[in-house]
C-alpha cells in the first residue's frame, strides 16, 4: 500500500480509481478508509500535511473528460496564502513547478495552460472561505 489519496476516474464501465499521475506506482489501487489524523497532500503543490481546506462543489476537470473534481481541495500554508490573497497565477506557477519537479521533467507551455484551466474551473466552484484546520491533525477548526 502506497499511502496515497487515489483519483476518481468516472468512465462507461462505472467509478473506479487510479493512483494520480504525478505518483510512480508498482501497483494496482487498493483503497482503503484513511487512518484517523491522515491529511493527505496538498491539492495544489503535492506538499505533504495540509494546513487548510478549500470548500469546492465537484466538477469536471478540463483537459480530462473521464475525470472529475469530487469535494474540498487540500492546501499547504503557501498555497493556503496565496488563496486567500487572490494570487492565482503565482498558484498556477508554484504548482506546475512543484509538479514538475516530482516528475522529474522540466516545466512547459501545456503543463501551464492545462493548470490554469483547471484552477478556473476550480475557481467557478468554489462554494465558502478557505478554512483553516486544527493544529491537530484530522480534526477541523
Amino acid at each position: 500500500m502506497c499511502s496515497r489519496a487515489l483519483d476518481t476516474l468516472t468512465d462507461e464501465s462505472g467509478v473506479g480509481y487510479v493512483h494520480p499521475a504525478h505518483v510512480n506506482a508498482d501497483h494496482d489501487p487498493a483503497p482503503v478508509e484513511a487512518p484517523d489524523g491522515w491529511r493527505g497532500q496538498c491539492d495544489f503543490c503535492l506538499a505533504d500535511n495540509p494546513v487548510a481546506v478549500l470548500p469546492a462543489n465537484d466538477f469536471r476537470v478540463p483537459h480530462a473528460s473521464t475525470h472529475h473534481s469530487r469535494g474540498d481541495w487540500a492546501a499547504c500554508g503557501m498555497c493556503a496564502i496565496l488563496i486567500e490573497t487572490g494570487r492565482w497565477e503565482r498558484l498556477v506557477k508554484r504548482a506546475v513547478r512543484k509538479t514538475a519537479d516530482v516528475h522529474r521533467v522540466p516545466v512547459n507551455v501545456a503543463m501551464v495552460v492545462i493548470t490554469t484551466g483547471l484552477y478556473e474551473a476550480l475557481r467557478e466552484n468554489i462554494c465558502g472561505p478557505l478554512r483553516r484546520l486544527d493544529e491537530k491533525a484530522g480534526t477541523d477548526g
